[in-house]
């Protein structure tokens, strides 16, 4: 007779027991931290999203301090442009942005063109030393026309956001987007009538129709206008510019939108009604434009046109 048996069963049991306080404290353990660890996921988020909703607040603060800076700079009147500077810069002053394309008046606008080129020429700070200003200006204009932002679904992804906020920096060599950069610093003064200059003989006036000198196409200007406009990295790039250089660029933008509708080139459909009234809005809040009043009254007569 086998007296050890009772005890190797209660051995076997004690081991069985154990097992199974194994099992049990494992499988509770694992259920403690994946409760644990939603518990610390869950308060992580809470605090990233809180966090994210503090730098929002900020960045929104600093926004709004940035606009209140730039809204005060532009209630200091500078003072006027003398004739000379204008004489300097496009051999004569300018005194009307609203000439017909007549003969007369090309010869005026193409000589006041090539003043301003022979101006960069002779200015290094404001343009490549290396270079004719007329040429590297031709090549701006036919890298940006060869490839126009991204206007529609910008924002289906991260990459196509940044890609479309980088446009001018990827399409234009360091040097040429160093000319720009360095002309909107540089020759702020005359700005104004630089771009006036550059609408009417580049655009109003089609460079006269001679053939010999290719001019913007509008539907490459159609697409920088609706970039700007329209898209998010077209705002945040005027943002970061001054306040004159983003409500002139807002108003030639609403007059390319024009010219683009009324010969069916606008393609992504721009209601361009509130445009005008924003332009109208800016243009009226700067004391230091030149050409304020025909702005004002151009803008007038396109509310009229697109409300009729």
């Amino acid at each position: 007779m086998d007296y050890d048996l009772p005890k190797t069963i209660n051995h076997e049991k004690h081991i069985a027991i154990i097992l199974i306080v194994i099992v049990v404290s494992g499988v509770l353990f694992y259920m403690g931290y994946r409760h644990f660890m939603k518990w610390h996921d869950n308060e992580l988020q809470n605090a990233v999203y809180e966090q994210q909703q503090t730098m929002t607040e900020q960045n929104a603060d600093l926004e709004y301090q940035i606009i209140e800076l730039q809204n005060k700079l532009t209630m200091i009147e500078p003072p006027p442009v003398s004739d000379d500077r204008l004489t300097e810069v496009f051999g004569k002053p300018q005194a009307d942005i609203s000439m017909e394309p007549t003969e007369q008046s090309c010869d005026v606008m193409k000589q006041k063109i090539a003043s301003f080129f022979n101006y960069l020429q002779n200015n290094p700070d404001a343009g490549p030393a290396d270079k004719n200003p007329s040429t590297a200006f031709l090549e701006v204009v036919r890298a940006l026309s060869a490839k126009p932002p991204m206007i529609v679904d910008e924002t289906r992804d991260i990459v196509s956001l940044k890609h479309n906020q980088a446009h001018f920096f990827r399409i234009l060599t360091k040097d040429k987007f160093e000319m720009v950069k360095n002309f909107l610093t540089v020759e702020d003064d005359v700005l104004e009538h630089a771009m006036a200059d550059f609408y009417n003989y580049y655009v109003t006036c089609d460079c006269c129709k001679n053939d010999d000198e290719p001019c913007v196409a509008l539907n490459t200007l159609y697409e920088y206008a609706a970039f700007f406009m329209n898209t998010f990295a077209g705002k945040s790039y005027l943002f970061r510019r001054s306040s004159t250089i983003r409500c002139l660029t807002d108003y030639y933008a609403v007059l390319v939108l024009d010219r683009a509708d009324d010969a069916g080139l606008n393609r992504y459909g721009i209601d361009i009604r509130p445009y005008i009234d924003l332009s109208m809005g800016d243009i009226i809040s700067q004391n230091n434009l030149v050409f304020q009043d025909q702005y004002i009254k151009t803008l007038i007569n396109l509310n009229e046109k697109h409300n009729n």
